[in-house]
């Protein structure tokens, strides 16, 4: 009888650490806010220079990295200010991104243009609050 429970004990375990492994493994850590930021810089640069050539497999690529990215900087922490106004400039980047992503799936040169062009004008209003100097 003992060795019953004890195997049931040791099954019920193992049970118990596969399922939590396989718990967290879903759930990765989002990518930090200087790796968002290197991200976008190199993407808007290949995205504006394979839209200029038509080279929409590389526009999109670049695109979905991006946006991946641009979905982790709200997940992070704010480096400084507060959380709400952290919220609030994240999803407008965010959609800001999106609205490049959906450029380039348009394959409209024109679009991807002007919506990166949103990016120049946007950073002085996420970097004033929450930039570390």
């Amino acid at each position: 009888m003992r060795i019953r429970r004890k195997v049931a004990v040791v099954a019920a375990v193992a049970v118990a650490l596969v399922y939590f492994a396989g718990a967290n493994a879903d759930e990765k850590a989002p990518q930090e806010i200087k790796v968002c930021m290197k991200c976008q810089n190199k993407a808007r640069n290949a995205i504006g220079a394979a839209a200029k050539k038509s080279e929409w497999d590389k526009a999109s690529e670049s695109s979905k990295t991006w946006l991946a990215a641009a979905g982790d900087m709200g997940k992070n922490k704010p480096p400084l200010g507060d959380e709400k106004s952290w919220k609030e400039q994240t999803e407008k980047y965010l959609t800001n991104v999106k609205a490049v992503d959906d450029a380039v799936g348009k394959k409209d040169a024109d679009a991807v243009g002007k919506a990166l062009g949103t990016f120049g004008a946007s950073c002085g209003g996420c970097h004033s609050k929450h930039k570390p100097k």
